[in-house]
């Protein structure tokens, strides 16, 4: 499965936030090849800028090494395609331009689900299945059950 990850799940782990449990499987899962990912540079910039904000430079070179040198982990860069789609999906969600961007670049790249922390996103729902990763564990392990 193909999955676009959305910048709050890599904060939560980084973070160790309240249920960050899910979003740390979701991305182990990525790291052992269970799962492909989408991440839009997006997420990226939204990550480095609170890196340098709290002085956290090692800590940002080694999550960016990390996420470039994956094998399951697909970066997309901005491009005119891109932010095309992110304009039509703005349009017909009324999603923030870094949303639809994120979820532009999961798109195009045929991703099958988002997985976010951000209960604005549901309003893509009608265009990918968008879970949390709590909802995203609980789908996954069901599915691996049924089989």
């Amino acid at each position: 499965m193909n999955v676009i990850i959305d910048t709050n799940i890599f904060i939560e782990v980084k973070n160790k936030e309240p249920a960050y449990e899910f979003s740390k499987r979701v991305l182990d899962w990525i790291d052992e090849g269970r799962l492909k990912s989408v991440v839009s540079t997006v997420v990226i910039a939204e990550m480095c800028a609170g890196y340098h904000a709290a002085g956290e430079l090692k800590e940002k070179d080694d999550f960016l090494t990390h996420l470039l040198t994956s094998t399951n982990c697909e970066i997309v860069d901005l491009s005119a395609g891109v932010a095309d789609e992110a304009g039509r999906i703005r349009a017909v969600t009324g999603l923030r331009l870094p949303d639809a961007l994120i979820l532009a670049s999961g798109l195009k790249r045929g991703a099958e689900c988002l997985i976010t922390n951000d209960a604005s996103l549901k309003k893509a729902d009608k265009l990918i299945k968008v879970l949390t990763p709590k909802e995203f564990v609980e789908y996954l392990e069901g599915q691996k059950k049924r089989s």
